[in-house]
Parts: structure tokens; C-alpha cells; sequence
């Protein structure tokens, strides 16, 4: 649904035309606003739900003697970072509170291989300052805010299914302005939540799946003596 489809949806449900609030239910004042706050709340309640369908990760290489690299952002959520080194399994970098920095390093301590983060906006900060250069040694996953955008055609990135999600928070958000009931719309956004979360897993329930062959059939399996002694 485009950006007037989900206000003049909010309206009709509400029952609150131009007229009958004036400037308070303006398209482009408060309406637009609640509209935008409901935006926000739905994408934080979907994370769980669909965090694939918001998600982006960034190289960062390293450079010697400089422990913080600006991301691109802007980032609505940390979700983790790796250690992604060539010819070795990813590893998960630890991500501490910038306020215990101090506990973690002294000033002008170096390691060839940082093995922990922190975070201060969209500007991550390696512990220990790097003493060498290494190309995309870690990858930052992070939730994007665009996810949160309510742009002339729609919301960004959040499935047309959910969009209901949407005007259900928003006419909430007005009925709370207005000080009626929010009950019947939290009900339905409740709902309607519950169902966007059986749309998503039906998507990995349609997957092929795969049988695994009976202990006794797999290769490497160490069963007992009468396993083992059979004739086959």
C-alpha cells in the first residue's frame, strides 16, 4: 500500500475525516507522524518474526593503529559481528558496553587481531587497536532503518502482508490522542500479527526437507558389540 492508500485507510477505519479533528488528523501533521511512529513499532515487533527481511551486513578492514570504522548506516539494530578471516570459519567477536572499555584495554595497547567490539552510533570501535592491516577481517549483521521508511510509495521494506500492521498501530496511536478505546485495534493488530508470523513460516515449511538414514546406517556410527559383530 502507498503512503495516502495507509492514511486514508486509517481515516476510514477511525471514522475521522479532514473535518471532524481539523489540523490534529492532518495528512501531513499528526496523522503522517502517527503513521511513521506506527511504522517504527511494527518493523521492532517483525524483527523476530522476519529478521532476514530487514538485515544487511558490511566488510570493515582493518588498518593499522586506527581502532574505529564509520559504517555506511544509518543502523536500527546491532545484531552481531564476525571474524571473518579467509580459509577459516567465521567467529563471533565479543560486543561489550562502551562504558566498561576501560576493563578491556590500557591506553596504546595493540594486538595483531582484535577479539572484541563496541559500538558509539554507527561507528564501530575494535579492542585492542589493530597493529596490522587486514582486508574484511570482520563483518558487521545489523538491522537496517530504512526498514522503519515511509516513503510516497510505501513502506520500505516491510512485506505488503503486514502492512495492515501499520494502520492497526496507528489508528491506535490516534485513539489514544482522541482518549477512546484502543482495545479493538490492538486486538486486530494482534491478529493480524499472528498471521504475518504463519505467512513467514510457511515460507521454510515449503522447503525441501531431508530424511536422515537410521543410526545404525550412518557412516562413523560406533554402536554396540552386537552392532558391530553383525554379518551383513
Amino acid at each position: 500500500m502507498t503512503k495516502a492508500e495507509l492514511l486514508a485507510a486509517c481515516r476510514n477505519i477511525i471514522g475521522e475525516q479532514d473535518s471532524d479533528a481539523g489540523a490534529l488528523l492532518s495528512d501531513t501533521g499528526n496523522l503522517l507522524e502517527f503513521l511513521h511512529d506506527a511504522t517504527e513499532q511494527v518493523v521492532l515487533d517483525l524483527l523476530p518474526v522476519m529478521p532476514s527481511a530487514f538485515r544487511s551486513s558490511e566488510n570493515v578492514t582493518l588498518i593499522a593503529g586506527t581502532a574505529n570504522y564509520a559504517l555506511t548506516g544509518p543502523i536500527l539494530q546491532i545484531e552481531k559481528v564476525e571474524r571473518t578471516v579467509t580459509g577459516e570459519p567465521p567467529i563471533e567477536l565479543e560486543i561489550i558496553d562502551p562504558i566498561d572499555f576501560a576493563y578491556h584495554t590500557d591506553t596504546g595497547e595493540t594486538e595483531s587481531e582484535p577479539h572484541a567490539v563496541y559500538f558509539i552510533g554507527d561507528t564501530v570501535y575494535f579492542i585492542k587497536t589493530p597493529s596490522t592491516a587486514k582486508t574484511n577481517y570482520a563483518k558487521v549483521w545489523f538491522y537496517k532503518s530504512e526498514a522503519a521508511t515511509m516513503a510516497t510509495g510505501g513502506p520500505a521494506m516491510i512485506p505488503s502482508y503486514a502492512h495492515r500492521l501499520i494502520i492497526y498501530k496507528t489508528c491506535a496511536i490516534v485513539a489514544t490522542m482522541l482518549e477512546r478505546d484502543t482495545n479493538p485495534y490492538m486486538a486486530l493488530y494482534a491478529h493480524r500479527l499472528q498471521m504475518v508470523q504463519r505467512v513467514w513460516a510457511g515460507r521454510f515449511q515449503s522447503q525441501t526437507r531431508f530424511v536422515r538414514p537410521a543410526a545404525g546406517e550412518r557412516q562413523g556410527y560406533r554402536g554396540s558389540s552386537e552392532d558391530t559383530d553383525r554379518s551383513w
